[in-house]
């Protein structure tokens, strides 16, 4: 039985409930003999609009054996050695309802945890175009087609790609298909618009530029994890040899001196699109992006404005779903270790800092609205679900499950990051020094009392009682790059009686992951104390803390004379 016959969007729409079965081969050779192949025509077909409205394609993939037998040689290495070069390319015939496109190029697609070898759950890369000149896809001569192992909920990739370009940074657009491969159904894939001229035109007047493949955790440089250089592959552009923007990239980001650095850079790279990439990652708990593990990533010479572009891809492990190796933590910091070598070098100035802050509000504001967000979320699931559920009511109840854990994830992650915008952002003078406005009270243990009040001089106090044995502690956080740092102010203690065996028991002043140097008991007089500590690498979010942990006691802070001391 072949495909429903409608190819509109529209009756695709209608569709999703419909029967899917797969042509034996010798009705898929009858019907090549019957259908006028997809391309038949030199003009390519104009770029339709397929993803602005949620719908599931159905796909169905036929490869010869002697294609099986080149792709069953392909794995991968999570050392990254392999490339896109390195992907046996093999022909094969993909049916869309009765559209038959003939000759498409395949390969295996995926990296260290998405990919699958093709007796598995294969992810795939079609270009309609290699072998065909003038063939596509609605218009498009390349798409991909993700298996989405990292994301259950099927629906992170279309959604997180919608919000980077509302944040005004490109980004290649995602919906769903329902895939058969050589008679075997794979389910609900997510379908993916492919990189290239197609999908440059969508966002830049000129696309001659090269487009850099940041492969498998490479640095613009080159270097990968390992040490090894090897020049990033170029996906498209009319001079590809020609790699002197993204050089004057690299030598701007490696300005040592950064009261240049910031200007330089402006210079060779779209800032505003960075920076709002930057702020998106962080918002969205992208850990595998660019910024925080310099991977997924593309950039593009854009030479309309003579500036490189950076865009992302591989959104799939999102608000905070981390996947193995980080676990579920939505509440990440909204300013993380940066590790790629360009959002070190602009986070690292204060322009950089500023910048990323006042856009990461605007985003807030503009872009992560929990409520049209899950509405959103709803409305694909919506659309996605009866093709799942052709698989079972388990299937269904599972996903289910999954949409609702992906809604709480963007509320969970909503608050977290309204939380952290209220953090001070803090301004060091010439001399170094920065003050501390906004602190919060926590109790960590027992039932600590908190409350501001001064004395009789008008000096404005942060007061924590402890009436039995308690942890109690005013905060504030603090955005800070790597250096040498000291918290310092003034402490006065009464009656602060330790628990027994209790080692480190006390008043003082530290930072969050340390334990105190300086600790108070019993009754003291206003003391001056400092806790001096080392930012080791990249920019880190930290909790200043004044901090009493006793069996019982009184301590006060001196909340002006408070201050943080760049070294």
């Amino acid at each position: 039985m072949a495909f429903n016959k409608a190819s509109l969007p529209s009756i695709l729409w209608l569709s999703l409930t419909l029967a899917f079965a797969l042509p034996a081969a010798h009705a898929a050779e009858k019907a090549l003999e019957k259908v006028k192949p997809a391309g038949d025509d030199k003009k390519k077909a104009p770029i339709e609009d397929i993803f602005s409205q949620p719908q599931v394609f159905r796909l169905k993939i036929e490869v010869s054996k002697e294609g099986m037998s080149k792709l069953r040689q392909q794995s991968w290495g999570f050392d990254g050695s392999q490339s896109q070069k390195d992907r046996p390319v093999v022909q094969a015939t993909v049916y869309e309802g009765e559209k038959v496109y003939t000759n498409v190029a395949l390969h295996l697609k995926g990296a260290a945890g998405s990919f699958r070898p093709v007796d598995d759950q294969p992810a795939f890369t079609l270009n309609f175009d290699k072998f065909a000149k003038g063939q596509s896809f609605h218009g498009r001569d390349k798409i991909s087609l993700n298996n989405s192992v990292q994301d259950p909920s099927l629906m992170s990739e279309k959604l997180c790609r919608e919000m980077f370009i509302a944040a005004g940074v490109p980004a290649p657009r995602a919906g769903h298909a329902r895939v058969m491969f050589n008679g075997r159904d794979l389910g609900v894939y997510v379908l993916v618009e492919g990189w290239g001229k197609d999908f440059l035109r969508q966002h830049f007047k000129n696309v001659k530029g090269n487009l850099y493949d940041g492969g498998f955790c490479r640095e613009i440089k080159g270097e990968d994890r390992r040490g090894e250089v090897r020049p990033l592959d170029v996906n498209s552009g009319d001079n590809p040899k020609d790699r002197s923007a993204l050089q004057r990239l690299v030598d701007a980001a490696m300005e040592p001196d950064r009261t240049k650095r910031y200007a330089r850079l402006e210079k060779v790279l779209d800032m505003n699109r960075f920076i709002a990439s930057l702020a998106m990652d962080a918002m969205l708990c992208h850990w595998d992006g660019y910024a925080m593990n310099v991977n997924n990533y593309r950039v593009f010479h854009d030479m309309e404005q003579d500036k490189m572009v950076f865009m992302p891809h591989g959104l799939d492990q999102m608000f905070g779903a981390g996947g193995q190796h980080r676990g579920n933590n939505a509440n990440d910091s909204i300013m993380p270790s940066m590790n790629g070598l360009v959002a070190r070098a602009v986070l690292m100035t204060p322009e950089g800092r500023r910048h990323y802050m006042q856009r990461m509000s605007q985003l807030m504001t503009n872009v992560f609205q929990v409520e049209a967000l899950t509405n959103r979320v709803r409305t694909i699931a919506a659309a996605i679900r009866p093709a799942i559920a052709e698989h079972g009511e388990g299937m269904a109840k599972n996903f289910d499950y999954e949409t609702r854990e992906l809604c709480s994830r963007i509320d969970q992650r909503c608050r977290s990051l309204n939380k952290q915008l209220t953090t001070d952002t803090l301004t060091f003078d010439s001399s170094g020094v920065a003050k501390l406005k906004t602190w919060k009270s926590k109790g960590d243990f027992g039932k600590p009392a908190f409350d501001e009040v001064k004395d009789a001089t008008g000096r404005k106090l942060m007061r924590i009682d402890l009436n039995a044995s308690g942890v109690g502690s005013w905060r504030a956080n603090a955005s800070l790059e790597a250096g040498s740092y000291r918290l310092e102010g003034r402490v006065k203690t009464k009656g602060v009686v330790p628990d027994p065996g209790d080692a480190r028991a006390g008043a003082g002043l530290r930072v969050s992951a340390r334990r105190l140097t300086q600790k108070f008991l019993a009754d003291t007089d206003w003391t001056n104390v400092g806790f001096d500590f080392e930012v080791t690498e990249g920019i880190g979010n930290y909790e200043l803390m004044c901090e009493l942990r006793a069996g019982k006691g009184t301590a006060w802070f001196d909340m002006d004379s408070i201050r943080l001391i760049r070294k």
